[in-house]
């Protein structure tokens, strides 16, 4: 996995830390968790947790831009700093995603896209591209 930051010597760490846990066994990472004095399964719930909210967040607000009629590119996601960046492809207006408190932002959000008369469904956006 490779991290992508403006400072080199942060993307060597991120992707050096990276690296150390895929290299781990189960096993491994469990006798870490309970060196650290935490509890596995609370660990295993709270990481859980916080990634079925980034998910949903990321669902539902991917919805709501496709309700305002912007046209977003999955695959056009970029990860700078800790946020991923994209873009409507109809108007341009940025949008941005934080995995770790699951918030979005953007002037996509604020309303809809000035390039599409009326909002198109998902479905449609997903064959365009």
């Amino acid at each position: 996995m490779v991290f992508k930051t403006r400072h080199d010597g942060q993307q060597r760490i991120m992707n050096r830390l990276a690296e150390s846990i895929f290299e781990l066994s189960d096993e491994e990472i469990v006798a870490e968790v309970r060196e650290s004095g935490a509890d596995p399964q609370e660990e295993a719930d709270r990481t859980s947790s916080v990634l079925r909210k980034a998910a949903d967040t990321w669902e539902f607000e991917n919805e709501r831009l496709s309700e305002l009629g912007h046209t977003i590119n999955q695959k056009y996601w970029r990860l700078i700093d800790g946020t991923h960046h994209n873009y409507c492809l109809s108007c341009g207006l940025p949008v941005s995603f934080t995995t770790a408190n699951g918030e979005m932002r953007g002037e996509a959000l604020y309303g809809s896209c000035p390039k599409n008369a009326s909002p198109i469904r998902r479905t449609e956006a997903s064959r365009r591209l």
